[in-house]
């Protein structure tokens, strides 16, 4: 989860500090910037995904429509992994009562496991379309690149 976290903050860092780069002082035109950014990230996404699944074009016709749908659904059981976990800190920061916390919790882990079964679905939809050797990588290859995405972030000079 820290991971995911720090991804986020890493697509969020350099949006922001890409349009405070062009745009000093013109904080109305951040949201433009912000997905320029996010395309960008995308764009390499997929050629690092390419190169290290060693994807041939047909591969890549198939898997790339699979992989957004699967991504989809797992970027929204996040955020409900994200807002379950929040409502549980907030509720224990104001001392609700032990069975209001017991139910955030097993709501929290609810959503936990969704997004773990959701990984196992997606490694049987991958099989679909990529040989399973391809198929069994999509996830490590993932870490790769957000990992590469936040070393690349940490270099980044302070401003």
């Amino acid at each position: 989860m820290k991971k995911y976290l720090f991804l986020i903050l890493a697509l969020s860092f350099c949006g922001i500090a890409s349009a405070q780069k062009e745009n000093e002082g013109a904080k109305n035109n951040r949201r433009p910037n912000m997905e320029r950014a996010m395309e960008e990230i995308q764009s390499r996404k997929i050629a690092f995904f390419t190169k290290a699944l060693d994807l041939s074009s047909e591969e890549a016709k198939v898997f790339w429509p699979v992989y957004d749908e699967c991504e989809k659904a797992m970027n929204a059981a996040r955020r409900e992994v994200r807002k379950s976990a929040k409502a549980l800190q907030d509720a224990c920061k104001e001392g609700k009562s032990d069975e209001e916390i017991r139910s955030l919790a097993d709501t929290y882990y609810a959503n936990v496991e969704r997004v773990s079964s959701l990984q196992k679905l997606h490694y049987y939809e991958y099989q679909k379309v990529l040989p399973v050797k391809k198929a069994a990588m999509v996830r490590m290859v993932e870490e790769r690149f957000v990992n590469n995405l936040i070393r690349e972030w940490k270099k980044q000079p302070q401003r």
